[in-house]
């Protein structure tokens, strides 16, 4: 029970025993004066009656005398009425009936008022004549009684009512700031953390307010601190200072990550000479002018599948897992013509002193056979006549890696047209193999051949064409999350076009209103870019998911060099590291970073998930950093193990 509802009670209690104790009072005083009136009545009756009846009496006038007592005394007030004479036997009796008319038979057995009998001697001078006896009837006293007593409980209840509401009122009134104080302890409890409580009147209450904005603005202070150190950490591990890109250890531990995959896609060398000389000619401050520049421009090519990397003091480095070889020379264009700012050439007729060099990745490739590549690449480019771009690659190829965007996009199109798509799943597992949801990676079957997200989601991604994927994904597991009732939480990937289409928002957010049914079934997965990029529509669509009572999570967290800052803002149900972070594990510097970043997503009771998890002792490892999740190969054995 509730402060509020306890005092609420205990004043009603108080307020009405004190309102009982009034009505009680009122009632007793009300009888005892009914009472006392009517003692009083037979006692004025009879004195009155008696010199009435004396003169009768004495000349032995019965007929008279009968006559005085039917017109003295009515039946309503008597009961009975006898008049003995005492020279003979004679008398004279009356009885009325006692009929109570208006008052309840209960009220009155459990009320009693007992009728009065008075007595006294009618003489003539000194000679006694007669005995005359009156008895009440209480008929009269009840029906006042009882009309008091309704007009009594009629007030009582009334003032019942105007008192509880008022008291009801008051108390809210008094108790507002403390019912502010409970809401903010219950944000702060899961670390969300409100703006300042106004100062109430109440002296004691303003203390506590004041005291727990204290509080309120420490603990805030403090995870922000805590963010900023995991921040800082990262930046110092795998930030390069200068341009504010990923730096050769970050871009180490992504390639060796890629390459242990069967690795498709590959890998963009910008070499930027204007750089090297302004290293050499104006010194450092000209040179990472330059640096920052140029790095400003290349964070445009960024996403969730991209990683841009400065290498070295003037080379730059682009690794797209997921990228066809069309795709990786449109990327090195795009480079080039970003070099081409740096030039103080107006016209445009300065020969362009930058080259890029292009791998496209094998199975059997290795981080060093990659480099030397991608050196071997920019030569040959430097030697191109018309375009400072060459390209390398291997002779093993995919025949769907000869496939256009616009081809892919035919292909998805057929695909949901047809009902192509279909699906696996991936446990993510806690520290006690307790299956926390299920990942829906979705793959398109057509002709014996399998096509898996990876493929065709960057074709359809730069067409942005990923809603209308997203809604067909959407609707085809809603419906099997539905026929299957006992199954566990299924995580649905969005795509990053799907974030930036209110179409597609406006959609989901009907089809969540619809399926509130299956809220605590679902959640979704954005690409931390989103909150990068396009930080008002992510915070859209994350609104809209809290709204209708479902939850969703952040994948690649911590792949964008960004603060982190935003998880107290969003709250997502869980994040998913970026793989490079939990690669190496031998590395001390490194753990300190994952266990900073772990910790802050912790304090907000945000469930950190580690990707890309391919052993026990890696597991274990992890576990021990305070990572309360696990994805990758290690569940994969899970399933097979159950």
């Amino acid at each position: 029970m509730t402060l509020y509802r306890q005092l609420l009670l205990w004043m009603l209690v108080v307020f009405f025993a004190f309102i009982s104790a009034v009505f009680a009072i009122q009632f007793s005083t009300t009888k005892d004066y009914l009472v006392h009136q009517q003692s009083t009545e037979l006692t004025n009756a009879i004195s009155s009656v008696g010199f009435a009846l004396s003169p009768y009496l004495e000349n032995k006038d019965m007929v008279a005398a009968e006559s005085v007592i039917s017109a003295t005394f009515d039946s309503s007030f008597y009961s009975e009425v006898k008049l003995e004479l005492l020279d003979s036997d004679k008398k004279i009796v009356r009885q009325y009936p006692q009929t109570v008319a208006g008052v309840p038979s209960w009220f009155q057995s459990l009320i009693n008022i007992e009728p009065i009998t008075q007595s006294t001697t009618l003489a003539s001078g000194w000679m006694q004549l007669a005995n005359l006896t009156v008895t009440s009837s209480p008929a009269t006293a009840y029906q006042q009684l009882w009309k008091a007593t309704v007009q009594l409980m009629l007030g009582f209840v009334i003032c019942s009512v105007l008192g509880a509401i008022v008291l009801s009122l008051v108390l809210n009134k008094v108790l507002q700031p403390l019912k502010q104080i409970q809401n903010s302890a219950k944000e702060m409890a899961s670390q969300h953390f409100t703006s300042s409580l106004p100062m109430p009147l109440t002296r004691d209450l303003a203390d506590v307010v004041t005291a727990f904005n204290s509080m309120n603005q420490q603990l805030q202070s403090h995870f922000e601190q805590q963010a900023q150190v995991a921040d800082n950490l990262r930046i110092r591990a795998y930030q390069d200072p200068v341009s504010g890109l990923a730096n050769r250890s970050y871009l180490i531990s992504k390639i060796t990550s890629w390459l242990s995959r069967k690795p498709s896609g590959g890998m963009a060398l910008l070499k930027a000479d204007d750089i090297e000389d302004s290293y050499k000619q104006s010194g450092y401050e000209v040179g990472d002018q330059l640096v920052q520049k140029i790095a400003s421009r290349l964070k445009e090519l960024s996403n969730d599948d991209v990683t841009i990397a400065r290498l070295n003091q003037s080379e730059f480095v682009l690794i797209s897992p997921k990228a066809t070889k069309e795709e990786l020379i449109e990327f090195g264009r795009k480079m080039l013509n970003m070099t081409s700012d740096l030039n103080s050439d107006p016209l445009g007729i300065a020969p362009l002193h930058a080259a890029v060099g292009i791998v496209v990745c094998s199975e059997n490739e290795t981080i060093s056979s990659l480099l030397a590549s991608a050196d071997n690449a920019l030569n040959k480019a430097r030697q191109e006549p018309k375009e400072p771009l060459a390209v390398i690659e291997s002779n093993e190829k995919k025949e769907t890696t000869s496939l256009g965007k616009q081809q892919w996009k035919a292909l998805v199109d057929e695909a949901i047209a047809n009902k192509l798509i279909n699906f696996t799943f991936q446990k993510a597992i806690n520290v006690d193999n307790k299956i926390l949801h299920k990942e829906a990676f979705a793959y398109i079957q057509k002709d014996n051949q399998r096509f898996n997200a990876g493929q065709f989601l960057s074709a359809i991604e730069q067409l942005n064409e990923g809603a209308n994927f997203d809604r067909y994904i959407v609707d085809t597991l809603f419906s099997d999350i539905e026929k299957s009732p006992a199954s566990v939480p299924l995580a649905i990937n969005i795509t990053q076009s799907s974030v930036n289409d209110t179409g597609f928002i406006r959609w989901l957010n009907s089809k969540l209103q619809a399926a509130q049914h299956i809220k605590d079934r679902v959640l979704f997965e954005l690409p931390e870019i989103c909150f990068i990029k396009q930080v008002d529509n992510a915070s859209l669509l994350c609104e809209i998911i809290h709204q209708n009572g479902f939850r969703f999570g952040i994948d690649n967290y911590g792949h964008s060099f960004s603060s982190t800052g935003y998880l107290n803002r969003l709250r997502p149900n869980y994040v998913k590291l970026d793989f490079a972070y939990t690669s190496q594990l031998d590395d001390q510097i490194k753990m300190d970073v994952l266990q900073s970043i772990t910790r802050t997503a912790n304090n907000l009771s945000v469930t950190t998930i580690a990707t890309r998890v391919e052993t026990a002792e890696q597991k274990d490892k992890l576990a021990a950093m305070d990572i309360l999740g696990f994805q990758g190969f290690v569940t994969d054995q899970l399933n097979h193990e159950n």
